[in-house]
């Protein structure tokens, strides 16, 4: 698994984007370098994403991930195939919510790459009983509480050395935020609400 959002990082902040959305956008103590508020106060943006994504014109996409719980509750990453509907349907939906930014088929100079993972049918479900958990487990006292916060997580990096350009943490959210009806720019692309934009359901990420 090819960590997403250089993740380690990510997990990391996790617990500074949950104390920001509940203390509210206006609050100093909670401001993390490297991060700085999206579209609203469940978003969160890698803050040097707008000057490092200038020089790209062109977006690769990789399979989408599912973040979602096993049946022991452990959280995990499935990985998609690339013919999986919710593929093929991402790449629809953002030719035409963004033209000005065409996709590419190859790893090419000046083409940034977009991984994504999204929150999976389980992950939404209690999990089946399994073995007992120890009380010190880093599941329990680690990035769990965090990883229920999330809806989904992206990283766009240089399609030939991997360089991370930027990214963005949501949070979930009680109510959509429209991504509007076209997008022109990266930070339109970061500030998008994936969920919303594929619209999810449980079927659909169930089926393949």
């Amino acid at each position: 698994m090819k960590p997403f959002f250089n993740l380690g990082c990510a997990l990391v902040a996790w617990n500074e984007l949950c104390r920001v959305a509940r203390r509210g956008e206006n609050d100093p103590q909670t401001a993390r370098p490297g991060f700085c508020q999206g579209r609203h106060n469940r978003q969160f943006v890698y803050a040097d994403s707008a000057g490092l994504l200038k020089p790209y014109h062109g977006l690769l996409l990789d399979p989408l991930w599912l973040l979602d719980t096993r049946r022991d509750g452990r959280w995990q990453l499935v990985a998609t195939a690339l013919g999986h509907s919710l593929n093929l349907r991402l790449q629809t939906l953002l030719r035409a919510w963004m033209p000005d930014i065409p996709q590419t088929a190859e790893p090419a100079p000046g083409v940034a790459r977009l991984r994504l993972v999204v929150r999976g049918p389980s992950a939404d479900a209690a999990p089946t009983p399994g073995r007992p958990i120890d009380g010190q487990s880093p599941l329990v006292r680690g990035i769990a509480p965090y990883l229920e916060q999330v809806a989904s997580v992206a990283q766009l990096e240089d399609s030939l050395d991997g360089h991370l350009l930027g990214g963005v943490v949501n949070l979930q959210t009680p109510a959509p935020h429209p991504a509007g009806a076209r997008g022109e720019t990266w930070q339109d692309l970061l500030g998008c609400d994936w969920q919303q934009l594929l619209q999810f359901k449980t079927t659909d990420r169930a089926a393949g």
